[in-house]
């Protein structure tokens, strides 16, 4: 037994513990050569030890004694100094600041930002070039092929350029679809003397429907490409449907749907040409790379998180490092699931689609081992939170003098507090008495054994001693497989994957499980561990037993999952050296076949699938809270009917176009339409489309950057025409300069609109009063109102500018008239139905599933191959819950833009609760997996389950009326009450009951480490669950802590 760290040592925060003389043998991944730990083959590397230190190289040491030589002065220096010398100083001192600067940029998004400007230099062509504007007609329109280029921008990898391809060509054809239509009704009532009827319907169905279709595709899809798209439909139908005035009319003419058409088409051409021909980027090979670049984080993560277990000290995992590590993971695999989408269709237009599926299925596995990295994490962070509450009790005790009655879990009351919660009734058995009225855990001896604060030190010791040199190899394994996965640089990153890493990694995962389960039943087993202990004593060294445990399972289960993870990689380098290539996307009538046969397979029956208890949401034909026998109105059947309607995505369609409609509505009346031509109200309707979002914070916060926007690209029209007009050449080349920054706003900003808009509005000014000059001296569109032939380029800025604030304007009123959605109170009940529906899991305990395979229905995709899916996973839907908590971390961005009288949103709370639940959610995933590995209980995981059903079912109730109380605190926006159900009681009489079942059995026939995997895992899971609700607890008591007098009005 060792002992016991001083915790008054000089290490501050670190313990002194023994080394780990258990011998162990590590597996060398490239050759699959196993080695001794004491053999002298041993690689000179065999270490998780931090990062050593590395000396400076000579051109380092150089370049610091040039820089010295500057600032110091020698025996030529003039001694009053001299006006050469301080010359040459400051040059040197602005050559080293050049140098800086340069060294800072970002040569990536600067071929990004160059790509852009050249795109839209060669759009505004079409403005400059009188062949190419003669091409586009005598309309007034050619500087709409840089606008265009704006939105349809070069900058991205070949795969999403053929995404925005199919957009914007999915937008053109729809946008001449809603254009001739509307044309066509115009002329059809014409004629039949009906033009005002003809009008109401042009506004009814293709402003507001073909407008509100825009608006719903917009918010459904949630994709930047789609919203390009989107765009760019909006500007062609308002532009015929409000400017060209056929519609008006009752005319049919396809000269300004020709010019539109062109122009849409010669800009996607300019977009597209520059994108495969000046520095081309590939997703697949952005893919891979973000692949090499996560791997390498996983490696980083896995070290520092092993050796600090093994060390058991925090301080390596509270440095930058791991902390650069983490955030690096977070934005790689954020990354990752963008290029996946973008190399999808390049792949799909190479034949490629096998290697699509299994790069999807990379991705897949690599979100698990992440999820395994997680694990790692909780069962460390228990474990450092253990031995810190047991190094301060040892320290009180020291200091007291005596080791008796020092309680090893925190002093609280001895009582669960005031019955606000009444635990469930088990048989009309009572709840165990609190730990502090238990003597100890045999019941039957009449004194109570002494209790010992240094127990759980000296039992993580003991870990340590057994499990930490195969741990330690496993993790080396690891390591270097991570290392050294490789990707042969190019435009695709090939694949080249060393064959003997699989078989290694098998190796060692066998040689780890065959000495953990030696080294974890020897330690269970013995006396050390078993002794009769007070039951306070009992639950932490029970949960140090289950922390240490969790982490050699996470462990393994990290180089399981890696396993599949080779692999995948090996399958996907056969798939690239065969160059299969099949188009079978493009087989549509193998694919329909294959699509029904699929979908007739999984609508088989499966046994067991009738009863899936409380956790089914039923549907009735009766009036939901109503006697079955009372009958169904007519009215309850519309209402039900109407349930369409009362969709999100719909409503906000229908304010979009009856907004759009109401704002259209003056270009359809003879007395208004010389108004709304002349203040260019066309542009204030096309920013009222680009404007208008589901919350009222994001229409404020885009509102705001399009107004500023706006207002600096008048100031650079203004400077603009009335410096290099009327010449071409002078005009390109500033229009050129003026678009480098704002696509380097655009392309590297948050607030990305910001940049669009200056160019547009600069686009609208500049290039509209050059397009109308000279398409008005050829017999084009003659707007005198703002000059003719002559522009006047004050008018045209400030009509621009007007419009532009109006349609903004007109979209703030409409998203607070109709149908106002706050993100405010979005966030506030979208937390209070997760937190509900995250109180459904634990509303029965999850491990009954184990006991009852045969009730439980696999209703969930998730983890296909495994037949029986249980209660835990039913109704949650886990994925769909973390989908949802994303949705909700991104109304946190756009809440604190809404005006609110009470003071600033309170965006630090909203984001604290954003993450406490992301963590209980993780530990949700981490017991589903534990579940899932294997859904049935063997006899001695049964035998453990009925020994701690009463414990369990306990917990879970307290941990489920929680998530209640703080749902019903959040929606409401009351208090919470003052006393509230505790979970850390129950937690340790679940481990200590725990604790007596193992002292019971061991030595026992069938007594194994494997049985007491699950248990472990849950009282880890519902540990962290228990800190999650204790922090969102507190937040919420900052939130809502004071009932102030209106709230009690009845």
């Amino acid at each position: 037994m060792s002992v016991p760290a001083n915790p008054n040592s000089s290490c501050a925060g670190r313990r002194v513990r023994p080394g780990m003389s258990r011998a162990s043998s590590i597996i060398i991944p490239a050759t699959g050569l196993r080695i001794h730990r004491s053999s002298t083959n041993l690689p000179r590397n065999y270490t998780l030890g931090s990062e050593p230190t590395l000396p400076p190289s000579r051109s380092a040491l150089d370049s610091d004694d040039d820089d010295d030589d500057e600032n110091e002065a020698s025996d030529r220096t003039p001694l009053l100094g001299g006006a050469s010398f301080r010359r040459r100083g400051r040059i040197k001192r602005g050559r080293k600041l050049v140098k800086s600067w340069f060294a800072r940029l970002d040569y990536e998004v600067w071929k990004r930002v160059i790509k852009c400007s050249l795109a839209y230099w060669v759009g505004s062509l079409a403005t400059f070039v009188p062949a190419v504007s003669a091409f586009l007609g005598k309309y007034d329109g050619k500087h709409m092929v840089a606008t265009c280029a704006v939105y349809f921008h070069p900058a991205r990898s070949a795969g999403s350029m053929h995404e925005a391809t199919i957009f914007a060509l999915a937008a053109f054809l729809y946008s001449t679809i809603v254009s001739v239509g509307s044309m066509g009704v115009s002329l059809l009532f014409y004629r039949l003397k009906l033009i005002q009827l003809g009008h109401a319907i042009v506004l009814i169905v293709f402003c507001a429907g073909g407008l509100g279709l825009i608006g719903y595709t917009k918010i459904a899809m949630s994709s930047p490409t789609v919203s390009v798209a989107c765009s760019l439909a909006s500007i062609s139908i308002i532009t015929i449907l409000t400017k060209e005035g056929s519609v008006q009319s009752g005319d049919f003419t396809m000269g300004k749907i020709y010019q539109v058409s062109t122009i849409v088409i010669m800009s996607i051409v300019i977009s597209n040409f520059l994108a495969f021909t000046l520095w081309p980027t590939s997703a697949i090979g952005e893919l891979r790379q973000l692949m090499i670049r996560s791997t390498d984080s996983f490696s980083a993560m896995l070290t520092i998180i092993t050796r600090s277990f093994l060390n058991g000290s925090e301080d390596e995992l509270l440095g930058e490092r791991f902390k650069s590590a983490t955030a690096n993971h977070r934005t790689v695999f954020t990354s990752l699931i963008k290029n996946l989408k973008e190399a999808k269709y390049e792949h799909y237009l190479r034949g490629t689609e096998q290697e699509y599926k299994v790069e999807k299925q990379l991705i897949d596995c690599m979100q698990r081992l992440a999820q395994h990295i997680g694990g790692l994490r909780s069962a460390a962070s228990t474990q450092f939170t253990l031995l810190a509450t047991a190094q301060e009790h040892q320290a009180n005790a020291k200091s007291d003098g005596t080791n008796e009655g020092i309680p090893m879990s925190p002093p609280e009351d001895t009582t669960d507090g005031p019955q606000l919660f009444t635990p469930p009734d088990h048989d009309g058995a009572a709840i165990p008495p609190p730990i502090s009225e238990v003597a100890s855990i045999a019941g039957s001896d009449t004194t109570a054994p002494e209790e010992d604060p240094a127990a759980p030190i000296r039992i993580f010791d003991q870990f340590i001693f057994h499990l930490g040199p195969p741990m330690k190899s496993l993790a080396y394994t690891l390591k270097l497989i991570l290392d050294d996965l490789s990707f042969i640089s190019g435009k695709t990153y090939r694949l080249q994957v060393n064959r003997e890493f699989r078989g290694s990694l098998g190796q060692a995962i066998a040689l780890y499980s065959e000495r953990r389960i030696e080294a974890l039943n020897t330690l269970y087993k013995s006396k050390a561990v078993t002794k009769e202990r007070p039951m306070a004593e009992a639950a932490d060294v029970e949960e140090i037993a289950a922390s240490c445990g969790y982490f050699s399972y996470c462990l393994l289960y990290f180089a399981e999952e890696m396993l599949v993870y080779l692999s995948l990689l090996e399958e996907l380098e056969d798939l690239q050296t065969r160059k299969t290539r099949s188009w079978e996307w493009a087989k549509f009538w193998k694919s329909k076949k294959s699509r029904k046969t699929t979908e007739e397979e999984n609508l088989a029956p499966t046994n067991g699938a009738s009863n899936t208890g409380d956790f089914t949401l039923k549907r009735t034909k009766t009036i939901p809270n109503v006697a079955p026998e009372v009958g169904v109105p007519f009215t309850y059947k519309v209402w039900k009917a109407l349930s369409l309607f009362r969709r999100r995505n719909v409503r906000f369609s229908i304010k979009v176009g009856v907004g759009a409609a109401i704002y259209a509505l003056p270009a359809f009346i003879p007395q208004t339409r010389p108004i709304y031509s002349h203040w260019r109200g066309e542009w204030g309707l096309v920013s009222y489309m680009i404007v208008m979002s589901m919350t009222l914070g994001q229409t404020n916060n885009s509102g705001k950057a399009r107004v500023l926007g706006t207002l600096a690209g008048t100031v650079l029209a203004l400077f603009a025409w009335l410096v290099f007009s009327p010449n071409p050449y002078t005009l390109s080349l500033f229009g050129w300069l003026v678009s480098i920054p704002c696509f380097w706003i655009i392309l590297t900003w948050k607030q990305a609109t910001f940049g669009r808009f200056i160019l547009l509005t600069y686009n609208l000014s500049v290039l509209y009063a050059y397009s109308l000059a000279t398409s008005s001296a050829e017999g084009g569109d003659d707007d005198d109102d703002e000059g003719g032939t002559s522009p006047i380029i004050t008018e045209i800025a400030l009509h621009r500018s007007v419009a532009v604030t109006a349609g903004v304007l007109w979209g703030v009123f409409i998203n607070i008239a109709i149908w106002p959605t706050s993100a405010r109170n979005q966030l506030r009940n979208g937390l209070g139905v997760l937190w509900l529906r995250m109180a459904l899991i634990w509303r029965h305990d999850p491990l009954l599933s184990l006991l009852e395979p045969a009730t439980t229905a696999p209703t969930n995709t998730y983890h296909q191959n495994r037949p029986n899916q249980n209660k835990y996973m039913d109704i949650t839907e886990e994925h769909a819950l973390q989908s949802a908590l994303l949705r909700l971390g991104r109304l946190t961005a756009s809440a604190p833009h809404e005006f609110r009288l009470k003071g600033p949103f309170p965006e630090k709370d909203y984001k604290d609760l954003i993450m406490a639940s992301q963590a209980m959610l993780d530990a949700f995933h981490g017991m589903a997996v534990m579940i899932a590995k294997d859904p049935c209980a063997n006899r001695r995981e049964a035998e453990i389950l009925a020994h701690t059903r009463r414990e369990r079912e306990d917990l879970c109730a307290r941990i489920s009326h929680l998530f209640y109380v703080l749902a019903g605190s959040i929606k409401l926006g009351f208090p919470l009450p003052a006393s509230l159900p505790k979970t850390d009681r129950a937690r340790d009489r679940l481990l200590a009951s725990l604790f007596e079942f193992r002292k019971r059995v061991r030595g026992t026939e069938g007594d194994s480490d494997e049985d007491f995997a699950l248990i472990y895992a849950y009282a880890l899971v519902t540990g962290r669950i228990s800190e999650g609700l204790l922090d969102a607890v507190a937040t919420v008591e900052r939130l809502y802590g004071v009932l102030e007098e209106e709230m009690l009005v009845i």
